[in-house]
C-alpha cells in the first residue's frame, strides 16, 4: 500500500471510530464529557501519525459527520468547539520553546471555548449538557484545573501512544 492510500485510510479509520464514539457520548445517560473528550485522542493519533494536515481533515470530517448523524447535537458542537480541535491547537502550541506563552495559549484557547459554550448552552443549544453551577469566577476557577489535569492526562496519553503505537518509520 502506498503512503497516501495508507494515510487517507488511517484517517478514514480514526474518522468513523470519532464519530462512533461521540454516537455513543450521545447516547449515554451519563459521561457525556467524559467521552467527548477521550474522541479528541483520536485525532492526535492522526496529527502524530501524519502531521496537522491529517489531523485537521480527520477532525473536520468527523466534526460535519457528527453534526449530521448523532441524534444529540450537542455533543457534536462540544467536540466541534474545543475536544475535536485542542489536540490540533495543543500540537502547534507546543512547539512554542516558552512554557509560560505555552500555558497562557492553552488557557486562552480553553477559556474563549468555555465562554462561547456557556452562551451557547444560554441559548439552548447544548440540551443535556449542564454546567455545574452557574457561570461566576469560581465556576471559571474549577473549570481551569479541570483543564489543566486534562491537559497533563492528554499529554501523557499521547506519551504512551508514541512509546507503544506509534508507527515506526
Amino acid at each position: 500500500m502506498d503512503k497516501k492510500t495508507r494515510k487517507l485510510t488511517f484517517a478514514a479509520l480514526l474518522t468513523a471510530l470519532t464519530v462512533a464514539l461521540l454516537y455513543i457520548a450521545s447516547v449515554l445517560p451519563t459521561s457525556r464529557i467524559g467521552v467527548t473528550a477521550i474522541s479528541g485522542l483520536l485525532i492526535a493519533a492522526a496529527v502524530i501519525e501524519y502531521g496537522i494536515g491529517a489531523g485537521l481533515s480527520c477532525f473536520a470530517a468527523s466534526a460535519v459527520l457528527a453534526a449530521v448523524i448523532i441524534p444529540m447535537k450537542s455533543v457534536a458542537l462540544l467536540y466541534a468547539l474545543f475536544f475535536g480541535s485542542y489536540p490540533i491547537l495543543k500540537s502547534l502550541i507546543e512547539r512554542t520553546k516558552n512554557r509560560a506563552a505555552e500555558w497562557a495559549l492553552k488557557l486562552l484557547v480553553f477559556n474563549a471555548a468555555l465562554t462561547v459554550l456557556y452562551f451557547l448552552w444560554r441559548l439552548g443549544f447544548l440540551a443535556g449538557i449542564e454546567p455545574g453551577a452557574a457561570v461566576s469566577a469560581v465556576f471559571y476557577a474549577i473549570s481551569n484545573v479541570f483543564f489543566v489535569l486534562y491537559d497533563i492526562a492528554f499529554t501523557r496519553l499521547v506519551q504512551l501512544y508514541i512509546s507503544k503505537i506509534h508507527i515506526k518509520r
